[in-house]
C-alpha cells in the first residue's frame, strides 16, 4: 500500500494557512455587502486589500517551496525564491532580512530552492512573538551554504522540530505539526542536502543549509 500521509498533511497545511486570508476576504465582502457607512466601508476595502495580498502571496510561496512550479524551468533563480519570501513574510510579525548579494541571482536546482525557501519558513516560525530574521549565504556553482539567524523574544524552536531536523525525515514521526520540517529532511534525503541548528540561545535560533 502507498502511504500518502505526507501529501495528506501537508495538503492539510496549506489549506490551514491560506483558510485566514481568505476568510477575512470573506468577510470584508460581506461588509461591504452590508455597511452603508462610508467609513465602514473603506475598512472593509482595506480588509480585503490586504488580506487578497496576503492570500495570494502565500500561494506564490507555496506554489515555489511544495509544487512543481511549472512556469519555471528544471533551475531556479535565487532572486525569485528571494522574492516570493520576501512577499510572504510581509504580512507577518517577523521582518525578513535577506540581502540581494546573499545568493544574488545564482541559479539553483527546484530543491535546493525548496530547502532554502523551507528553512525561511521554519526559522520564521522560531519566532512566535516576531523578531527579525537574518539569512546569509553564497553559491558558487553547484554548490551553496545558507545561514537563517532568527532572533526575538523567546525565539525557539519546537520539540518536535528540532528532533526531526537532527534526526531527518521519519515517516513513522509525521504529524501536523512537524510536517514543514519532515518535507524539508525528505528533499534533503532525496538530494543529499544537509541542514542543521547551529545555536540556540535565549532570543536566538541559528539554522543552516548547505548543499553537501
Amino acid at each position: 500500500m502507498i502511504n500518502l500521509k505526507l501529501a495528506a498533511l501537508m495538503s492539510s497545511k496549506l489549506c490551514h494557512d491560506v483558510i485566514g486570508p481568505v476568510g477575512a476576504i470573506n468577510n470584508g465582502v460581506e461588509l461591504l455587502n452590508d455597511e452603508a457607512n462610508a467609513d465602514m466601508r473603506d475598512q472593509a476595502m482595506d480588509l480585503v486589500n490586504q488580506s487578497a495580498g496576503e492570500a495570494a502571496a502565500r500561494l506564490q510561496f507555496y506554489r515555489l517551496a511544495f509544487g512543481l512550479a511549472g512556469g519555471m524551468g528544471a533551475e531556479v533563480s535565487l532572486r525569485d525564491g528571494r522574492m516570493l519570501c520576501r512577499e510572504f513574510m510581509n504580512y507577518g510579525k517577523v521582518s525578513l532580512d535577506w540581502p540581494d548579494d546573499a545568493g544574488g541571482a545564482e541559479n539553483l536546482s527546484k530543491d535546493a530552492i525548496k530547502v532554502i525557501c523551507n528553512m525561511v519558513a521554519l526559522a520564521a516560525g522560531a519566532l512566535p512573538r516576531g523578531g527579525n530574521l537574518t539569512v546569509s549565504g553564497q553559491v558558487t556553482g553547484s554548490e551553496w551554504t545558507f545561514d537563517f539567524i532568527a532572533t526575538g523574544q523567546r525565539a525557539g524552536l519546537r520539540e518536535d522540530i528540532t528532533k526531526t531536523l537532527l534526526n531527518g525525515y521519519d515517516e513513522e514521526e509525521l504529524t501536523a505539526q512537524n510536517v514543514g520540517a519532515q518535507y524539508v529532511m525528505a528533499l534533503c534525503a532525496n538530494n543529499g542536502f544537509q541542514v542543521g541548528i547551529s545555536e540556540i540561545e535565549e532570543d536566538k535560533v541559528v539554522m543552516n543549509a548547505k548543499s553537501a
